[in-house]
């Protein structure tokens, strides 16, 4: 394709990607919709929303992210610091957040489309090859799903800059733009650093193979070079990449607690799926619904962790071609991707390995094969275009593909969209046609720009039910007196007026998100400190606190996610500091004599405990952790209003505290039974409490008066970034309560004060700052690579 500027054809492309999009995501852009999904896809409401406004809210009221109180119980929240880069959104004032993510989902289209042109562009390809390739990447079965699963949007994006970027460096020898590619990639996660590793490790080598040839030394000499440059990205990622390992590794998941390693591990290196797996991963590259939609999905496993493999129907017709006329060892490198996506197809074991054996994915390994199969897709068309077509691999690779779709298996056939099915045909047989014609009048050029106006139809024709044919959230009610946007807003709002006490909790059992899923995030939507939490990485000592007091399941990995917290226990409630419930059923707090009714709102009912436990309380006394893990469940609760529990007797008389005896303080718990004696209990632990002067997320400043050598429990997770001062001198920190934040403080009254700094920060901040220097300078000596003839 002639154009005048070499601008020109990025140009187009850009203008392809949105046009395409625009008329893809045209209920969210112009009709009722918003890109918050209440069916299966509701992560987008419970998860990532309450995420983006509570970022939102403390970059505006703290800064940049640490600790904070609004998430579970308390948790360093810098680990999604990534965010405020990959989902800009963030950035904005809360009413904004929802209106705005069609945007923020189409500019990531329209990016990553870009950069997967231009790595085409610089692969050699023909302008309308390039173009093809982009529409398949950006509107992808992967990138569609990321409309709803964000992040998913966010690996698409990253990884076509890391194919530009290491195309620049192969090609030009601009090697520059690596390092800030694999920097990207780290913003998703630390752990997509590996994947970023794994991702270069195959494609580099290859890459060179095909250039090089069977001559190991330039092959060897440019993948050195390469690694020293994407070492140089993941150092100059250290300041987020370094933190978040800690947070993954401070989590049930990344600290084995749930690890899923020895299950997935063992299972045997050639042992088969289910039979669903297999129809799944067969059909879905026709239509990434075939097999249903959202809730009405019938395919293997999940929606979402299905293989998510549809790239355009093209690519299924056309991929073979890419074989016919290529060199020999290219024909290999062919040969062993396609050979490596079967495998992990057909044998799960290995893509157990891909993923470490932490969790039965198809995500990020779907995304691999898609970027690889529409790359030779893409160059096969290109090389139509210059007259290479073989019909006969054309004939029989139709007819396979058609006859995938017919086979008569009964459950196959019962699974299958007909809809769908029909269209993916007509589809399929016109591509096979077209291009046969184009062949056979010597006319390619023009036949593949009409192929790929055809593409641009069925993508949109088929996208529009994944982001569409959905249960979203629409315009009207983010409106609406509904939602997000109920009651808790006045509720919040009355409360924060009307009582200047620092620090308190509320307990809300009635969820206010949009989604059959109960939200468990609504106090960081609301802006309120509550104890539940919806978060794959919580704190690891919030779930060993819960589990200890037998608030969830132990070694449940579900319930570490998706936790309800304290609010099922009046008793740890109360513990936790617990001042008011907002409720919709009032008949159990209308009987229970701590709780004064408040006031009646539309479809709540607000009470205020009167036993309240203040931020911060002091115990002389102490029993161990074993002997608290053996209590009876119904006297756990009550046993932390009376005692600190502390990891060992040793631990105890390190610290100067008395030991409890078990009989005694079980004869306690079970009089809390009497109301009277839980408000003596409730007097007395404000009386020795923490009198809070200063709040703030990462810092709390108070007096206490102590009679004793005591253990301060602050009702928070323990974690290593906290530091604490008496009289501003150092103070023990540790953990107390099987999870919680203690400190050990003498007798008499002290000014207490508590802070909190993100761990590995100031070592990711001296690796981050380092790197820069190292890229400059490396930049400034050697701007481009001498890269081997």
């Amino acid at each position: 394709m002639k154009n005048k500027h070499p601008s020109f054809p990025l140009l187009l492309a850009g203008a392809a990607l949105l046009i395409v999009g625009a008329v893809i995501f045209r209920d969210f852009l112009f009709g009722p919709a918003v890109l918050l999904y209440t069916d299966i896809g509701s992560d987008s409401v419970n998860d990532y929303y309450p995420w983006f406004v509570h970022l939102s809210h403390y970059v505006r009221t703290q800064g940049f992210p640490s600790w904070s109180f609004y998430v579970a119980m308390g948790q360093d929240i810098f680990c999604f610091a990534g965010y405020l880069i990959l989902q800009p959104v963030s950035w904005l004032p809360k009413e904004l957040i929802a209106p705005s993510l069609v945007f923020q989902h189409l500019a990531k289209v329209v990016i990553a489309g870009l950069f997967f042109f231009r790595f085409l562009q610089l692969r050699g390809l023909n302008t309308i090859a390039a173009l093809l390739g982009s529409l398949l990447v950006s509107f992808s079965g992967y990138m569609c799903m990321g409309a709803c699963w964000y992040p998913l949007a966010d690996h698409v994006l990253c990884f076509t800059a890391l194919l530009w970027a290491s195309e620049e460096a192969l090609r030009n020898g601009r090697w520059f733009f690596l390092p800030l590619a694999v920097a990207l990639v780290g913003l998703i996660d630390s752990f997509h650093l590996y994947l970023c590793a794994l991702f270069l490790l195959l494609y580099v080598p290859a890459r060179l193979f095909g250039q090089y040839g069977w001559r190991p030394r330039p092959v060897v000499r440019v993948c050195l070079l390469l690694g020293a440059a994407a070492a140089l990205g993941a150092g100059l990622g250290a300041i987020v990449t370094l933190p978040n390992v800690y947070a993954l590794l401070n989590s049930p998941r990344g600290s084995g607690t749930t690890s899923m390693v020895n299950t997935l591990s063992s299972f045997p290196l050639f042992g088969l799926e289910s039979r669903l797996h297999y129809i799944t991963a067969a059909v879905r590259p026709f239509a990434n619904d075939i097999l249903g939609t959202a809730d009405t999905y019938r395919g293997w496993w999940n929606y979402l962790e299905a293989p998510l493999t549809y790239c355009g129907l093209l690519c299924l017709v056309i991929l073979p071609q890419v074989f016919v006329g290529a060199p020999r060892r290219h024909r290999l490198v062919f040969a062993l991707f396609l050979g490596g996506i079967l495998l992990s197809t057909i044998f799960p074991w290995f893509r157990y390995l891909f993923w470490l054996f932490q969790g039965d994915y198809c995500r990020t390994l779907s995304l691999f094969s898609i970027l690889g199969v529409i790359t030779l897709s893409a160059t096969a068309l290109s090389r139509y275009i210059n007259g290479r077509l073989n019909l006969w691999v054309l004939g029989a690779t139709a007819f396979i593909v058609v006859g995938t779709l017919y086979l008569p298996l009964e459950d196959l056939q019962k699974l299958m969209d007909p809809t769908l099915k029909l269209r993916a045909t007509i589809f399929l047989v016109l591509y096979t046609v077209l291009l046969a014609v184009g062949h056979l009048i010597k006319r390619p050029q023009f036949l593949a720009a009409l192929i790929v106006t055809l593409v641009a139809g069925e993508l949109i024709l088929f996208d529009y039910i994944t982001v569409s044919n959905r249960k979203t959230v629409t315009k009207e009610q983010l409106k609406s007196r509904v939602n997000y946007n109920d009651e808790t807003v006045d509720v919040v709002r009355d409360i924060t007026a009307g009582d200047d006490q620092k620090f308190f909790r509320i307990t809300k059992p009635r969820a206010s998100g949009p989604s059959p899923w109960p939200s468990l995030n609504d106090a960081m939507v609301f802006g309120f400190y509550g104890t539940s939490s919806y978060n794959s990485f919580n704190n690891l000592n919030y779930t060993k606190f819960l589990t200890a007091v037998e608030a969830i399941p132990p070694n449940s990995e579900t319930h570490t996610r998706w936790s309800v917290g304290l609010m099922n226990d009046a008793l740890l409630s109360l513990f936790a500091c617990e001042k008011y419930a907002l409720v919709d059923v009032p008949l159990r707090y209308q009987r229970a004599l701590q709780y004064e009714f408040v006031k009646a709102y539309e479809n709540s009912y607000l009470f205020r405990n009167a036993r309240s436990f203040p931020l911060g309380v002091t115990f002389d006394r102490y029993i161990t952790e074993d002997a608290f893990l053996k209590l009876a469940p119904g006297e756990k609760s009550a046993v932390l209003l009376f005692v600190a529990v502390l990891s060992s007797e040793d631990e105890a008389k390190k610290h100067g505290l008395t030991p409890q005896d078990i009989a005694d303080l079980e004869q306690e718990a079970r009089n809390l039974t009497r109301d009277l004696s839980l408000a003596d209990v409730a007097v007395m632990r404000r009386k020795t409490a923490l009198q809070l002067t200063s709040f703030s997320q990462t810092r709390l400043e108070g007096t206490v008066l102590l009679d004793h050598k005591s253990i301060l429990v602050v009702q928070t997770p323990f974690d290593r970034g906290w530091r604490a001062l008496q009289d501003g001198q150092a103070a023990p920190v540790l953990k107390v309560d099987a999870g919680l934040l203690g400190v050990a403080l003498d007798a008499g009254e002290h000014k207490v004060t508590l802070s909190y700094t993100t761990p590995f920060l100031a070592h990711g901040v001296v690796v981050t700052f380092t790197s820069l220097l190292l890229l400059a300078a490396s930049w400034w000596r050697w701007p481009r690579l001498r890269l081997p003839a």
